[in-house]
């Protein structure tokens, strides 16, 4: 399997996370029978260049398959994917709220669906196989810039400075703040912490399979142990223990691997970073 990752230009760096791309050769292997990622606050753009793949929302029975160019919006619930030998795919994943200035319809339209793009933006570039993955990084940037609305830019900038101020006396009030939030985002305030909780939950997990669920709700800000649980089954559709229990027995190398599956390697990557800076 080849995995490439690559941070966006200056000008895209408030709107995408970064861009990356996954490629596995027609006599690769494919480490996983399904692939589970577990809500996220971020859009995904994707180009599939080789064989389908497929994908299910929220259960495991409604496998529809995906080539071509997609969009798929922010997901509140587990979403599920079959690969194959000689899938190859580019992703555009942007940072939460970031899709917003380059959409002309409501961008909580998308959430939880998998949309054919071609539907939703004008003239994408017509990526290939033939290109390399910096040639497609290139030509993506290029397309994404040119169609940033600036009227939306701005308010997704004003609500990071909102987000930023958020405890000073100088914010805005949270009704407007929660309006403009439900715009850019899709969800609103309270959702999206929750998502973004039950995240880091996962990292943490990761960096420490034995770790118990009242340490996690300690350290994630819960009231006690039992919202925490209540809330991680809610978007994972499994409990804390239930989940630890069926890792248990792995080897620590075997334990990162699997843990995969249950997020994306670069969230694993980002929040594994800060609580080892912070600890």
């Amino acid at each position: 399997m080849i995995i490439e990752y690559r941070k966006p230009s200056e000008a895209l760096a408030p709107f995408v996370d970064h861009l990356w791309e996954k490629q596995v050769d027609e006599s690769g292997i494919i480490p996983y029978e399904i692939e589970t990622i577990f809500p996220e606050d971020q859009a995904v753009l994707t180009y599939s260049f080789g064989k389908d793949y497929y994908r299910s929302h929220a259960n495991t029975s409604d496998f529809k398959s995906i080539n071509g160019i997609q969009l798929e919006g922010l997901h509140q619930a587990p979403n599920f994917y079959k690969h194959q030998p000689g899938i190859h795919i580019f992703g555009v994943k942007f940072r939460a709220g970031g899709l917003y200035p380059f959409l002309t319809s409501p961008v909580a339209a998308t959430n939880n669906l998998s949309t054919d793009a071609d539907s939703i933006f004008l003239k994408l570039p017509a990526l290939n196989s033939t290109m390399n993955f910096n040639e497609r990084c290139e030509q993506i940037e290029v397309f994404l810039f040119a169609h940033l609305i600036d009227k939306q830019a701005k308010k997704y900038i004003k609500l990071l400075m909102w987000l930023d101020e958020l405890e000073s006396e100088t914010t805005a009030s949270y009704k407007t703040l929660s309006r403009l939030f439900q715009e850019v985002i899709g969800i609103s305030p309270k959702e999206y912490v929750q998502i973004k909780r039950v995240n880091q939950s996962l990292a943490l997990f990761a960096s420490s399979k034995d770790i118990k669920s009242q340490d996690l709700a300690d350290q994630l800000g819960y009231y006690d142990s039992a919202h925490f649980i209540n809330e991680f089954k809610k978007y994972t559709g499994k409990t804390p223990k239930s989940l630890k229990n069926s890792l248990f027995e792995m080897k620590n190398s075997e334990f990162i691997d699997e843990f995969k599956q249950y997020i994306s390697p670069e969230h694993l990557l980002h929040y594994t970073s800060i609580f080892r800076k912070n600890s």
